[in-house]
């Protein structure tokens, strides 16, 4: 190559592709499908699309002046003392924060206070859900009147009244999490923040010493990008709130985020450190001030290692993204930026229609968060929305589901799953693959079929591979299995059926993997089939039917 050719190249220019180029060329690849069958509509009624080629007005968002975040890990101990010396050791190896979480009890005595009391000068603190007559608070009162000033931190009660000085303790925390537990989607939570904090506004002397003390506690749950445009739309919604106080001067707020326990589950635990991960990505780039991660256990119970490994994926994210070193990562993505600008317009309406029907305690008491969780578990338990070895991908011989009382989160999608595992826990059937023909054309069906009673905990035998239904019906009542699934491609599976349907052994449970056309299933259904697992089919009431159908279970309510 001679500089003639390095000169030629230079002068090269790409042609700008159009949109309608694109769309060609993306519909040719959907075979038969239009562009528009690529957008996914979320919970918040938003629809994503598959490619975003304008700018929108860019989000003016306002954070405080730094830009590294707070690491604010829990611990555990069942004494003062042992908590003390679990949380020295968290603080030496990169937690940032004193958090304490009220729900779970502690025995405090006067020597752990006053560790408690030294610590609290030297570190910012987090204490969330705490009484009025948690020994706790009597730390406030150990600190001289003189050191009080260099006490930092967020104190989240409804109840507790500190002693004077403390002027650098937020006391008024607006905590949206248990809304977020009970169904609440990105657009609800933040139009429920602004009412709730419309509300504690008015409570105080003046909207400036409201700002001084007030601080957001959002959860951050899976849906990346949805969770980066929440934090981001946040900011730019308080300047519209503070607008309306005729405050202008761009006073920022203090985010906590805490990773999701909605998209926690008890089965498989550890692709919980997958999710937790996501989620507190997902916050660091909206711009997030506190985050706590959550341990992969934290519904069964932590352990050290659980612990150390929630505080590790804050040390990782920092040391290998530098997102702290960008004031805000998320600006300037089109699909970013746009998404935000949804979020800000729909959670101001809804804030709005809140505020006519009577403030976030009418609203709560509407039943619309009831609705929305039952939609979240609908989804997951038919597969519209996924949970990784729980939903889809599940391990069948996870039965150690251990109970933790302080955790007992039945909103959750894997809730009804856990609950359905107990009961095949409790009452094991025996159940076959009846199959049909080479293995690659029955393994279709047959995969599926496994890894539908898999989310329940129930595994399966496969049968010898069967040429008709006479040599199947002859196996099967050899046999006697529980519960039977017929698995063979669909022009095999119609010769079959209703033969086996008619003939299958009394006591005999008998399914058909896959689904055929209206005429054909109430013929087979009307012929002895007992019915049909599918794709899209729920699962909680498809299993839960299956296991009172067999040896006189009851069948399990969903959740």
């Amino acid at each position: 190559m001679n500089h003639s050719d390095i000169h030629n190249m230079k002068q090269q220019k790409f042609e700008r592709p159009e949109w309608e180029e694109w769309l060609q060329v993306a519909e040719s690849s959907l075979k038969g499908r239009t562009v528009d069958s690529l957008k996914t509509p979320t919970a918040e009624g938003i629809s994503l699309k598959p490619l975003y080629t304008a700018s929108p007005n860019p989000s003016h968002t306002v954070r405080p002046s730094h830009r590294k975040w707070i690491s604010a890990q829990p611990t555990i101990g069942e004494t003062g003392s042992e908590w003390i010396s679990s949380m020295k050791e968290s603080l030496e190896k990169g937690n940032e924060a004193i958090y304490l979480d009220g729900g779970t009890p502690n025995k405090w005595d006067d020597v752990s206070l006053k560790a408690l009391a030294e610590l609290m000068l030297d570190y910012p603190f987090a204490f969330l859900h705490i009484n009025s007559e948690d020994r706790l608070l009597d730390v406030f009162k150990l600190i001289s009147l003189d050191e009080r000033e260099k006490v930092t931190g967020l104190l989240l009660s409804d109840t507790v009244q500190l002693p004077l000085g403390y002027k650098n303790v937020r006391t008024v925390g607006i905590d949206l999490e248990s809304i977020h537990m009970r169904g609440a989607d990105s657009v609800t939570e933040l139009a429920l923040a602004l009412s709730q904090a419309a509300e504690h506004a008015m409570t105080m002397e003046s909207f400036d010493q409201f700002c001084d003390k007030v601080f957001f506690r959002f959860p951050a749950d899976t849906h990346f990008f949805m969770e980066i445009s929440k934090f981001r739309a946040f900011r730019t919604l308080w300047q519209l709130f503070c607008s309306a106080y005729d405050m202008n001067d761009n006073t920022a707020v203090p985010l906590m985020a805490v990773t999701s326990l909605r998209s926690y589950s008890k089965i498989d635990p550890y692709v919980n450190l997958l999710r937790a991960g996501n989620s507190s990505f997902s916050a660091v780039l909206g711009g997030a001030d506190w985050l706590t991660v959550y341990p992969y256990n934290e519904l069964t119970g932590n352990t050290q290692q659980s612990l150390r490994y929630a505080r590790n994926v804050q040390l990782i994210i920092r040391e290998e993204t530098h997102a702290d070193k960008v004031a805000d990562p998320g600006g300037g993505s089109y699909f970013i930026e746009q998404l935000t600008k949804e979020l800000v317009h729909k959670a101001w309406h809804l804030f709005l229609e809140i505020e006519e029907m009577g403030g976030s305690k009418a609203f709560l008491h509407s039943g619309k968060l009831d609705q929305l969780a039952e939609e979240r578990k609908e989804n997951v338990a038919s597969g519209v929305s996924s949970l990784i070895g729980t939903s889809v991908y599940a391990d069948p011989a996870n039965h150690e589901l251990v109970e933790n009382s302080s955790r007992n989160e039945t909103a959750r999608p894997a809730y009804p799953f856990e609950e359905l595992r107990k009961k095949t826990l409790k009452q094991p059937i025996d159940i076959r693959l009846v199959v049909f023909g080479s293995l690659k054309s029955y393994k279709p069906r047959a995969d599926f079929a496994a890894g539908f009673l898999a989310t329940a905990g129930l595994t399966a035998k496969h049968s010898p591979s069967f040429t008709d239904a006479y040599e199947a019906i002859e196996w099967l009542e050899a046999e006697k299995p529980d519960y039977a699934i017929l698995c063979a491609a669909p022009g095999q599976i119609e010769q079959v059926a209703p033969e086996i349907s008619s003939k299958k052994p009394p006591g005999v449970v008998l399914d058909v993997a896959g689904r055929v056309s209206d005429e054909l299933t109430n013929d087979w259904l009307a012929n002895g089939l007992d019915g049909f697992v599918f794709k899209g089919q729920n699962r909680i009431e498809k299993l839960s039917q299956v296991l009172s159908q067999c040896k006189g279970g009851e069948k399990i309510e969903e959740a």
